[in-house]
């Protein structure tokens, strides 16, 4: 969004993406509820999530949505939608630099805290951020399905 002065307000922007994010992961059926934290400008959302909506005997689950608008208006954005559960699985797919794959789009995942990351170079069908997180929860979903 623009700063007083007229300027571009990268944390505004942030803030009012991650806004949108919480009000719209709360209309699908397997989250329980969704908020912005800290509250007066957001720098994530935390879902609860039930896991059996997904297919999976997990009782409990937290999707975690990062997500920076970057430094300019024209900026590449940089997120991560990361879930994780009471049997401590993880997995994120991510949107920013890392050494252990080409390119920004990525999946990781690990079975356990105890355990490293294995790491997947990934692809989006666009970096629009509600469209997204649908395509992010119906993936969570695949996956949480297939395990």
């Amino acid at each position: 969004m623009f700063a007083f002065d007229g300027g571009y307000d990268p944390g505004a922007a942030s803030h009012t993406v991650l806004l949108e994010l919480r009000r719209t992961v709360e209309r699908h059926p397997a989250v329980r509820h969704a908020r912005g934290d800290p509250p007066d400008k957001f720098t994530r959302v935390e879902a609860a999530i039930d896991p059996s909506a997904l297919e999976s005997d997990v009782d409990e689950g937290t999707l975690t949505i990062r997500w920076y608008a970057g430094e300019t208006v024209d900026a590449r954005p940089e997120f991560a939608f990361h879930y994780s559960d009471a049997s401590g699985f993880d997995c994120g797919w991510h949107h920013e630099p890392n050494p252990h794959v080409d390119g920004w789009a990525h999946y990781q995942e690990r079975s356990t805290d105890e355990e490293a990351y294995d790491y997947e170079a990934i692809s989006f069908g666009g970096l629009h951020p509600v469209p997204l997180r649908w395509e992010i929860l119906d993936r969570l979903e695949t996956r949480l399905g297939a395990a």
